[in-house]
């Protein structure tokens, strides 16, 4: 009994040191498990910034993709449309000159003429105007 009263006292007057050694003991124990918490959110954050690392990358690639196929897509309907609005061109050449031919003496059906098959109105140019 008489060692219990001791170890009494002595931790009535120390009762610190104890509660330390539980406190470093829970906390040793638990230390691995703030470690791994800690690595397991540092991996979460790796994996996320190279998902978005990657996903940018991807939309980039996509991006240029779309943009040559732009480009190819574009190329290809101008120069139909070269090909298209010169045959054009020089059909309408053509009608214009055979409406000028056949209608020189009548003004108004040669306007009328062009305004139906081209659906703009044409002007004759007068001798008095005062276009520079």
């Amino acid at each position: 009994m008489v060692a219990l009263k001791k170890i009494w006292a002595f931790l009535k007057t120390y009762w610190y040191i104890p509660v330390l050694i539980i406190v470093a003991i829970v906390l040793k124990s638990k230390s691995n498990s703030v470690e791994e918490i800690l690595e397991v959110a540092q991996d979460s954050h790796k994996k996320q910034l190279d998902a978005i690392d990657n996903a940018e990358k991807e939309k980039k690639e996509s991006r240029q993709v779309i943009q040559a196929e732009y480009e190819n897509a574009l190329k290809e309907i101008e120069a139909e449309y070269a090909k298209k609005n010169k045959a054009l061109s020089n059909r309408d050449k053509k009608y214009v000159k055979s409406v000028i031919k056949d209608w020189t003496d009548d003004p108004d059906q040669m306007a009328e003429r062009i305004r139906m098959k081209f659906g703009f109105e044409y002007v004759p140019k007068t001798n008095n105007s005062d276009t520079d």
